[in-house]
């Protein structure tokens, strides 16, 4: 346990050393009292010099005490005659035979030391290869050490997800650690201290391609770079992907193409928007337990939004390019090359390659979202205006004769409106009541009426509401169902808040606060009433949708009468209304 402890604290130690050493720096720049280039122990050795002033007086043992500081004063020389301090990031360093420098701190780079380094030598993402001597502490995060016969480490090595070679010849003065790496040491090489390889069960690669990215993409601001091979391969997987939309669902791609022609600043805002409420309704859905179940179709909707996004946006230019230069292009995919072409070049740029990336992501994804609200605003009612059957009896209105039906006996040359016609015969008459035509009874009011036509309920008339438009509300009410799920308790108590915040709406008011939003109506595909148990029937078979990962909520989208599971259990429809009833009337 002792030597666990004592391990991880060197570990600690070592990759800590780059901010001791921007303190020390800092305060040795703010006391008045030193010069620019004056060390630590040169304070110490002033400080003995004025003791020995002193001590002149005091005698010989005095003086004696005061010898104590020579090793100093030759320390001291060696920092007054190398005043370089070595902190770079993104380049490569080289200390050549015969240089002294006071440390060398890389980030992003790699470190060659052939000459001395009077404190630490610390190299982060990037190689150190010595072969001469360092004073302190040598250490490589995210990278290697690799040190030559006659190189000497005064204090320790550490490699953090790198290897530490220690040939023969060579010398640690202390400690030598690798943290998720190898520890290859010769035999013949000298470690005074400890040899310590922590070792996990996950297998890091070579780290020289992530040094690389580290130092030509992340350093220089562009997502590509023709020195970094790996990230061609996954630019090339996604380009592959991006292809492979583009040719098999060309619809939603020219929806977004559409929608950046017609409104361009409109799309970029509403991603934009998009950006900053996303990670909101994120942070609220997770804190709250029964939102985790949303979380992962919110993420997927969101990367499916910027990849299509993304497309459209390629086409966009390919078809403003073949505009300008050609008069055209008319294949989409071949304006999505060109598009692709275009924007590869502009990631390779410093600094405008990121700035690229970053717009394009918030403008394909506004693409999307802008899309999807347009196509749920054009969408035509696929229902006729009337639920009144086709064969009917026609509605009897007072004082009106109904014209008879094509067909029926009596309709010809001779028929008479409002008379009798010549042919007819007369109808069956009551015991002791005279005989009377059909158009004297219905005058006289003694014929039966016609059966009146089964009536339905107004809102039965209004379309049916689309996939996106219900997923739109369920949203809304999810949202509001965790923040209520928070108060009680979290997911156990969560589930049953669900059923009786949905079960109560649909009763009460035949929709829920999101359904008010969208101008949304759950109501009885018979006409009958929504009752409370109809509602409580309707969200436990809503569970059972969720259960089978959604499917039942998907099934509305390929549904001919949109209705999933739910609604079919339930025997119920989802209509939109032209406008949303308010939900408290003051």
């Amino acid at each position: 346990m002792n030597k666990t402890k004592r391990t991880w604290l060197i570990c600690l130690t070592a990759v800590g050393s780059l901010l001791l050493a921007s303190l020390l720096t800092a305060q040795e720049a703010g006391n008045p009292a030193l010069t620019e280039d004056a060390p630590i122990g040169v304070r110490t050795n002033s400080a003995g010099a004025e003791q020995g002033a002193e001590a002149e007086d005091a005698g010989p043992n005095a003086r004696a005490a005061v010898s104590t500081n020579e090793p100093a004063t030759e320390q001291n020389e060696e920092y007054q005659a190398s005043p370089r301090q070595i902190v770079l990031t993104g380049q490569n360093v080289e200390v050549k035979a015969g240089e002294t420098v006071r440390e060398v701190v890389v980030i992003g780079g790699s470190a060659k030391i052939h000459g001395k380094v009077l404190q630490d030598a610390v190299v982060i993402m990037g190689g150190l290869e010595l072969d001469g001597e360092v004073g302190g502490d040598t250490v490589a995060v995210m990278g290697s050490i690799k040190m030559h016969p006659g190189a000497v480490v005064h204090k320790d090595a550490v490699t953090v997800m790198g290897n530490l070679t220690i040939p023969d010849g060579a010398k640690v003065e202390k400690d030598a650690v690798s943290v998720a790496g190898t520890l290859d040491a010769a035999p013949g090489a000298i470690i005074a201290g400890q040899r310590v390889n922590i070792g996990l069960p996950v297998h890091f690669p070579r780290l020289e391609g992530l040094n690389k990215w580290w130092k030509y993409c992340v350093f220089e601001l562009r997502p590509l770079a023709p020195q970094v091979a790996w990230v061609w391969i996954v630019y090339g997987v996604f380009f592959l992907l991006s292809l492979f939309v583009a040719a098999v669902f060309p619809r939603p791609v020219q929806a977004c193409v559409e929608a950046l022609s017609r409104r361009p600043a409109t799309t970029f805002l509403m991603g934009l928007l998009t950006k900053l409420l996303v990670p909101i309704v994120v942070v609220i859905l997770a804190v709250t337990g029964i939102g985790l179940l949303i979380v992962p179709f919110v993420l997927v909707a969101l990367f499916i939004g910027v990849l299509v996004g993304k497309i459209a946006i390629r086409e966009w230019i390919g078809f403003q390019i073949g505009r300008h230069f050609g008069g055209g292009i008319q294949n989409a995919l071949a304006a999505f090359l060109i598009g692709t072409f275009i924007t590869t070049l502009l990631y390779m740029v410093p600094v405008l390659g990121l700035l690229t990336l970053m717009v394009l992501s918030v403008w394909g994804l506004g693409c999307a979202v802008t899309a999807v609200f347009g196509s749920m605003r054009r969408e035509l009612p696929d229902k006729p205006a009337s639920r009144q059957p086709a064969n009917a009896p026609p509605v009897a209105v007072a004082g009106v004769v109904p014209m008879p039906p094509a067909g029926a006996p009596g309709v010809g040359a001779g028929f008479v409106p409002g008379g009798t016609s010549a042919a007819e015969p007369p109808l069956p008459t009551l015991t002791g009541a005279p005989a009377q035509s059909a158009t004297a009874q219905l005058q006289t009011g003694t014929a039966a009426a016609p059966a009146a036509p089964p009536v339905y309920p107004p809102a039965l008339s209004f379309p049916r509401a689309g996939f996106w438009e219900r997923m739109g509300a369920a949203f809304l009410d999810v949202v509001i169902v965790s923040i209520l799920s928070a108060f009680v308790g979290g997911l156990p108590l969560g589930l049953l808040v669900a059923l009786a915040y949905f079960s109560g709406m649909w009763a009460w008011q035949g929709t829920t606060i999101g359904g008010i939003v969208l101008k949304l109506k759950v109501v009885r595909s018979d006409g009958s009433p929504l009752t409370f148990l109809v509602a409580l029937v309707r969200g436990l078979a809503a569970a059972l949708s969720v259960v089978v990962f959604f499917l039942g909520f998907l099934w509305i989208a390929w549904d001919r009468d949109k209705q999933g599971w739910h609604d079919k259990i339930a025997g119920t429809e989802v209509v939109r209304l032209p406008r949303s009833a308010p939900l408290v009337c003051i």
